[in-house]
């Protein structure tokens, strides 16, 4: 299969206009793929489809009618507060829009608006709705004022602490329901939001699905503006390092095509584009230009009157091998990812081996083909042009009594830093801080009680015997030791710092008893008494609606939704407080024959955030392993294939330490720095051995130094142009892009320096404690003497 590569690299060389017209109709094919792209960032997509976090949500949101709530904030910012008829009405007016939206209804739209007062209507025995006109009279004002005021679970959920913003809460369809996806439907609350604003007025729209929805799209254009800047970068180092303007054509060239070949694949698959394939072309980039380095680097350092076909042909002798090697590990590697549960993470797996795969066949075709299409048109170097880059490559491994010591002192004290290393991650701690909507949800949770749930689904299963039994209803529920169990529940959450706010059935028991009890604070008791109940759940629909009821207990009494509002649903803020359920539920719950389950978008991405870092680690060692069985089979030595995978093993391993020790989190993209990494990596370590087993069967008595000259320069050009070209990144506005330029810079940058400093040591220490046959297997003899008749 080598020799077929190296000789269909000459084919193309021979033809060149037939070979790009039909690599050319090969991309074209996959073109129209990029017009049925679409983004799928819900974290339910994120997640095992078996973890049971799943599971329960499921059911949750089925037996409840539950939905994950987007946050229509209108945020007066006067004095008055919201206590005016200009805003009851402007809120009443958005809440009609809202419930009229496709996929919402009537029942999913919350605000005071659709809430009903303690109160009968003049002449009627249905209760008066909150905001029933007249808005304008300052009697009906003050009514509204105190009957708001009176009803506490109203406060920091559809009103303000401070009064002077009103929330509307919009139920999101599950993924899939409606046939209208969350951003969809977020432009169009939104759009629905524009015509009530008003001078002095702001309203937001906030809340999870909100994050999940722009997220994408924020990092989408984010990297739309910082890839171009760092492909100019690449182009750059490209053209002083690769033979000027043509040598940055061939490189762009190829990076243009596979990215619409492999984004245009996703597309006619019918895929979505998740968090995790929107790196792709970021991967790509890296990945692919690695090939046209290492071959131009050979081709334009081409002995002087050399005629430029010869050259070509000897440099696909020398590098075409390693190429082709390179791009099956980093294939391999990627494509390990396959063994995931997770659908995003198979997914990327999938279509970054796919990219390299054809990374691969353009080297072999369409970068040949350009290169005979203007030979002359990169000048053969100067003699001393390669100086640059080969002093500083063989001046690494100079010195290996100092540089090999250093090297086990950084290694030592960065492997410190792993156990410092913590998984953290947040929706909207993903935004840059800056953003319109990091800044609307962190003033949203200073306002109300929090713009993430947690919910938190109880269930009781007692003997038979010990279920309340009246002729209207039974079940657990109506049993006064449970309700206080669950009132205890509540408040020990509530007491907790990383939550801002707990309703539940206990607590609207309460505010049930003390409005129907007259407004006196000695009527706000639950009485042990399965008819006083049943009977103040019924009034809580009455108010309410059958919709609110249904959303709070369920019709056997058997079930209760306790509602947690987390200001900051970070990873580790939302570990805490689920470690606080748990013990909470062994306490309170469980002498009550009580269970928790825990539900709602912020447990989905509390189970999708470390099933994401588990299985890219997880797959990091699976694809450090299929890497290692590729070399050792096609280099037929264990030892030498330890030593090729040893420098990114390593430089993997110093990324790790310097994240713990700068305290920078382990999360859903920063963990997607070993792919880049391993999978450009790798390629140092194996063009160094197939350099130094070509020196050590020439007989060069330093092997290593030989091949730290020849395949120095590159490994040097190649980790310039992609460390500086994705440092960029490290200036962007998104966190995520932020640490991913940073983490894939220093991987690769400690991956090279790691290669050229200590691979050739250890493998000249290999070959003196060798024994056995010290002829380099690489191409047969008579296979390698064919090859090089044939480029002749």
């Amino acid at each position: 299969m080598l020799q077929w590569g190296i000789r269909l690299g000459w084919r193309s060389a021979d033809r060149p206009r037939t070979t790009l017209v039909l690599m050319l109709a090969l991309v074209l094919a996959a073109t129209p793929g990029l017009f049925r792209l679409r983004l799928a960032t819900d974290g339910h997509s994120l997640v095992p489809p078996d973890d049971p976090a799943i599971a329960v949500d499921r059911e949750a949101r089925r037996h409840f009618g539950l939905r994950d709530p987007l946050l229509v904030v209108l945020d007066t910012g006067r004095p008055g507060g919201i206590y005016d008829a200009g805003v009851f009405e402007r809120l009443a007016g958005l809440t009609r829009d809202l419930q009229a939206l496709p996929g919402v209804g009537s029942d999913n739209v919350v605000s005071l608006a659709t809430e009903h007062a303690p109160r009968f209507a003049p002449g009627s025995f249905e209760f008066q709705p909150l905001l029933a006109p007249p808005l304008r009279s300052p009697q009906r004002l003050a009514e509204i004022r105190e009957d708001v005021e009176s009803i506490d679970i109203f406060h920091g959920t559809l009103v303000s602490y401070d009064r002077r913003a009103a929330a509307i809460l919009v139920g999101v369809p599950a993924l899939g329901e409606g046939g209208l996806d969350r951003a969809a439907l977020y432009h169009r609350v939104a759009a629905a939001t524009r015509p009530y604003a008003t001078a002095g007025e702001r309203i937001s729209v906030v809340g999870a699905p909100a994050a999940e929805a722009l997220l994408g799209e924020s990092i989408l254009r984010d990297l739309a503006l910082l890839v171009p800047l760092a492909l100019a970068v690449i182009a750059a180092v490209l053209w002083a390092s690769c033979g000027r303007t043509w040598a940055v054509v061939v490189g762009l060239a190829k990076l243009a095509a596979a990215e619409v070949f492999t984004l245009g694949l996703i597309g006619w698959s019918g895929q979505p584009v998740y968090l995790t394939t929107a790196i792709l072309p970021v991967l790509l980039t890296t990945v692919g230009l690695s090939d046209e380095i290492h071959l131009l680097w050979c081709y334009r350092h081409r002995p002087p009157g050399e005629e430029p076909a010869l050259a070509l042909r000897r440099a696909f002798l020398e590098v075409g091998r390693p190429i082709i090697l390179t791009s099956l590990t980093t294939a391999a590697g990627f494509l390990s990812f396959l063994t995931s549960s997770i659908r995003p993470v198979w997914s990327f797996g999938l279509f970054a081996g796919a990219g390299c795969l054809f990374c691969l066949l353009w080297a072999l075709t369409g970068t040949p083909a350009l290169i005979a299409l203007r030979p002359r048109a990169i000048v053969p170097a100067a003699p001393a042009a390669g100086d640059r880059l080969v002093r500083p490559a063989l001046a690494l491994s100079a010195r290996p009594r100092l540089v090999l010591p250093a090297l086990v002192l950084v290694t030592a004290g960065l492997a410190l830093g792993i156990p410092r290393l913590v998984v953290q991650d947040g929706w909207i701690t993903n935004f840059a801080p800056e953003s319109p909507l990091r800044r609307a949800s962190e003033r949203v949770d200073r306002l109300f009680a929090g713009t993430h749930e947690l919910l938190v689904v109880l269930s009781f299963d007692p003997p038979a015997d010990q279920v309340p039994v009246i002729p209207a209803a039974r079940g657990p529920l109506l049993a006064g030791s449970t309700i206080a169990a669950v009132g205890r529940f509540e408040r020990g959450l509530r007491a907790r710092p990383e939550v801002g706010g707990v309703f539940g059935l206990s607590s609207q028991l309460l505010t049930t008893a003390y409005l129907w009890g007259g407004r006196r604070e000695e009527a706000r008791q639950i009485f042990d008494n399965p008819s006083w109940i049943y009977l103040h759940v019924r009034r809580i629909g009455n108010v309410r609606g059958v919709a609110r009821r249904r959303e709070l207990v369920d019709d056997g009494f058997r079930c209760t939704v306790v509602t947690v509002l987390l200001k900051a649903a970070t990873f580790r803020q939302t570990a805490a407080v689920m470690a606080a359920v748990r013990d909470l539920e062994r306490r309170e719950l469980a002498p009550v024959h009580g269970r928790a389950d825990l539900a709602g978008d912020v447990a989905v991405s509390q189970a999708m955030i470390p099933a994401i870092v588990r299985t890219q680690l997880g797959s990091l060692l699976l694809a450090l392993a299929g890497n290692l069985l590729i070399v050792v089979l096609l280099f037929r030595s264990l030892r030498q294939g330890l030593v090729c995978i040893a420098p990114t093993a390593v430089a993997v391993a110093w990324t790790f330490g310097l994240m713990g020790w700068l305290g920078i989190p382990l999360g859903v993209a920063t963990s997607m720095f070993c792919a880049v990494t391993l999978g450009i990596g790798v390629d140092y370590g194996i063009h160094f051995l197939e350099r130094f087993r070509a020196a050590e069967a020439a007989g060069e008595p330093r092997p290593g130094r030989m091949a730290g000259a020849q395949a120095g320069p590159a490994i040097l050009a190649d980790t310039l142009a992609i460390a500086l070209g994705f440092g960029l990144l490290a200036v962007s506005r998104m966190p995520a892009d932020r640490r991913l330029g940073l983490l894939v810079a220093v991987g690769l940058a400690s991956s090279c320096l790691l290669t050229l400093a200590a691979q050739g040591v250890a493998l000249e220490a290999l070959a003196r404690w060798r024994r056995a046959d010290r002829k380099a297997p690489g191409l047969e003899p008579d296979a390698g003497a064919a090859l090089a008749e044939e480029a002749v």
